[in-house]
């Protein structure tokens, strides 16, 4: 009896500590790490800074955004699926993150099972825009145009694993139009290459083209939402005047955590992104960012992430963007 009496003193003792060491270590304890895989600047870094700041004051501890760009996002992507999954080391990351296994097989990580999604932050669509003297106004006469002067129309668009690129490849395929492709290295050189007038379209973010179509230098052609979008009221989208029912390219925005992190703490941060979309002063952010807010829950987040793999997988195999 007495044996059995100093086990069952022990093993209540082995609990009282592991109680006390779990009320220590209430998530959290110190700084979180957001990492955003692309370079500081960009619109991915500015909402991952802007969400990170008011986490911070939700969550009571510093998260700290660390900047881990190039390789199409996979090294700051990889840095994180390696981290210890206990919730202070995160990724902010984009649609990129679904696009990436049709243009990269051999990534140093797999993009499902290697993370936790906890929450959607944002949307944001894209737009074509013409040169400011374009033989045409809208979408519609792009279209006829483009096919009545084969090949003689060209658009540009960020290279890459990116829904510039490939939307407007998707767009292109699908309407069966004859224009050429011309890669940039970058959305702002895309965008001032059509303000120039060295190609006749480009495919851009809709934000980055529609500062210059405000003031004339480009012709807002049509949005990739699949419905008319408030980010761009007056301007048709594809579906409709391309005349591509259910044609819809949107970039995503999205915190993940390193895959078996804890329940409750990936709980936890879904609650207080979801607390965050609903302030008032979200809404006056996103709308000058050109974004909508865009909440989901951490199962809704894991389906989108497998179908855009999927989707754009497809797209990429199709239109041959890896090779071009």
């Amino acid at each position: 009896m007495h044996k059995r009496t100093v086990l069952r003193a022990a093993a209540a003792a082995v609990l009282l500590v592991s109680a006390s060491s779990w009320a220590q270590e209430a998530y959290p304890a110190r700084a979180v790490t957001m990492v955003v895989p692309f370079a500081p600047g960009g619109g991915v870094d500015l909402m991952a800074r802007y969400i990170s700041k008011k986490l911070e004051a939700r969550l009571g501890q510093p998260v700290i955004v660390e900047n881990r760009a190039r390789a199409g996002a996979s090294i700051g992507s990889a840095h994180v699926a390696r981290a210890r999954a206990d919730g202070y080391t995160l990724l902010f990351t984009s649609v990129a993150h679904a696009i990436n296994p049709g243009f990269y097989p051999r990534l140093p990580f797999d993009t499902v099972k290697d993370f936790a999604p906890v929450a959607t932050v944002a949307t944001a669509p894209n737009g074509i825009a013409a040169r400011a003297d374009a033989p045409f106004n809208t979408l519609a006469e792009m279209m006829a145009y483009a096919r009545a002067h084969p090949d003689q129309l060209s658009y540009g668009a960020i290279s890459g694993s990116t829904t510039m690129y490939l939307g407007m490849a998707m767009f292109v395929k699908e309407a069966r139009l004859p224009i050429r492709y011309i890669p940039y290295a970058g959305t702002p050189a895309s965008v001032q290459a059509a303000v120039a007038g060295e190609v006749d379209m480009v495919s851009s973010g809709y934000a980055s083209a529609d500062a210059f179509a405000k003031t004339g230098r480009l012709k807002m052609l049509a949005v990739t939402t699949a419905q008319p979008s408030a980010l761009a009221p007056g301007v048709a989208t594809i579906a409709q005047a391309g005349q591509l029912p259910g044609f819809e390219v949107l970039n995503w925005m999205g915190v993940l955590a390193p895959a078996q992190a804890p329940a409750p703490v990936v709980q936890r941060l879904n609650r207080e992104i979801k607390a965050i979309l609903e302030e008032p002063e979200s809404e006056q952010f996103f709308l000058a960012q050109k974004n909508d807010r865009f909440y989901s829950t951490p199962e809704a987040f894991q389906k989108l992430i497998v179908s855009d793999i999927q989707r754009y997988t497809k797209v990429i195999q199709e239109t041959g963007a890896a090779q071009k």
